[in-house]
């Protein structure tokens, strides 16, 4: 063969080899089935042949003058095959010699319109199951995990690598066009053991030899398994029947041993007290009298199924400073009971609004304007909050452009603001 000029020998060094399959010929002669695109160039890599030190070489024959095997088993065309596109198979024969003998290996090459070579909708893919599901469960989010040939082709899925311990299986799809495909657990699936499988995926057009593979990424997801649970059983409180409305009356808390943030409801509604779902703050909504109020709450998760906890009971009591002994009103009071103080702190409804991520994409959009009670009230963000911003008439603004997946578990944006100004309520 005559030596390659420099520029297709530079080619050849930054080559991509194709997927190859293997079956056997006449006389246990090993068959290797290829594929090259219609328009490959000469000097594309079709395929590479194992090389363990042995001495390549290509047998006469009506399709050999239109390729070349290299020393290092580097299959490449030498001639355009644009011609040959959908034509019957080439084949080759290639000799191996070493010294231990002398061997020969069919090489079936298929010329296929590029059009028409095996793709994947995508480079790479990601699904979740969660842990604890029976055998055969379907993973999700694998919508688009297909690849597109010639349709009247059959195709076949397989696992490269990264399917641990055999822990999925593939439903072969009943047909090419467009059908996804299914992965299903064949075990199962302990996240505590393996939170996420990284497998290969090959797919293969049997009648050309011709594959392509696909990443996908199969996540592990925790099954919600506990209930949170309250850090007490009793809560009691003790407030002035003076105290100002919308103050803060107490705190209830809970933890989930899942590490999900739980969120309170009272069982029934309440006439005088309200509860903040997301910090479990207990608010006065109404004057109370002079007696002991009774709640009962529910703490709840929000993974998936959510899990409710028993109810739990607050005692709040509300007493008058006036009736109380002089001892009693000088001595300090236990954790969780309200100073009988006047304060002119309070707390106003908290309020709540739902945007797309789109609607925050402007920095300095004003998304509304906090309620005025007072025309002098000026308004000031308890701390920095990194997604809004807000100045002292009230109007909230975008901040930075909002990303939806870098919001928190809850996807909201949370925030305190301090109103200043005269007769604040």
């Amino acid at each position: 063969m005559q030596p390659l000029p420099p520029a297709l020998f530079f080619l050849l060094l930054s080559c991509y080899c194709v997927g190859r399959v293997l079956s056997s010929g006449p006389a246990d002669v090993p068959v290797l089935r290829v594929s090259v695109p219609h328009d490959a160039y000469p000097g594309y890599c079709i395929t590479r042949l194992h090389y363990w030190g042995q001495a390549f070489s290509l047998l006469d024959n009506e399709s050999s003058r239109l390729f070349a095997v290299l020393g290092d088993g580097l299959l490449m065309p030498t001639a355009d095959l644009s011609h040959l596109a959908d034509s019957p198979p080439l084949t080759l024969v290639v000799k191996e010699e070493s010294q231990n003998g002398t061997r020969e290996q069919m090489v079936v090459v298929h010329v296929v319109d590029r059009n028409r070579l095996v793709r994947f909708t995508q480079e790479t893919y990601t699904g979740s199951v969660y842990e604890n599901e029976p055998v055969g469960t379907v993973v999700e989010g694998l919508d688009r995990l297909f690849a597109t040939s010639d349709p009247h082709h059959p195709m076949v899925y397989t696992f490269v690598s990264g399917n641990e311990e055999d822990a999925f299986s593939i439903v072969q799809p009943a047909s090419n066009l467009s059908t996804a495909l299914l992965i299903r657990t064949n075990r199962v699936l302990d996240r505590e053991q393996q939170e996420v499988y990284d497998l290969v995926i090959r797919a293969t057009d049997v009648e050309e030899a011709n594959s392509a593979d696909a990443s996908v990424t199969i996540v592990v997801d925790n099954l919600n398994d506990n209930a949170p649970v309250p850090d007490r059983t009793v809560y009691e409180f003790r407030i002035p029947e003076d105290l100002e409305m919308y103050s803060i009356v107490g705190n209830v808390s809970a933890y989930d041993a899942d590490g999900d943030r739980p969120v309170y409801h009272l069982v029934s509604r309440h006439p005088v007290f309200a509860i903040i779902p997301k910090t479990g703050q207990i608010l006065l909504i109404a004057t109370p009298e002079l007696k002991t109020y009774k709640l009962s709450i529910r703490t709840q998760d929000t993974a998936k199924p959510p899990r409710v906890s028993a109810p739990f009971s607050v005692y709040i009591e509300v007493y008058s400073e006036e009736l109380l002994p002089e001892s009693e009103m000088d001595s300090s009071l236990e954790t969780n009971e309200v100073l009988p103080v006047r304060q002119k702190r309070s707390v106003r409804p908290t309020k709540s609004y739902e945007y797309k991520e789109t609607d925050g994409s402007k920095p300095g959009k004003v998304m509304f304007q906090l309620d005025k009670k007072h025309p002098q009230e000026t308004y000031k963000m308890e701390g920095p909050v990194k997604w809004v911003e807000v100045d002292s008439s009230g109007d909230v603004k975008v901040k930075e452009p909002w990303d939806y997946e870098q919001l928190g578990k809850e996807k909201t944006i949370d925030f305190w603001v301090f109103v200043t100004g005269p007769n604040i309520n």
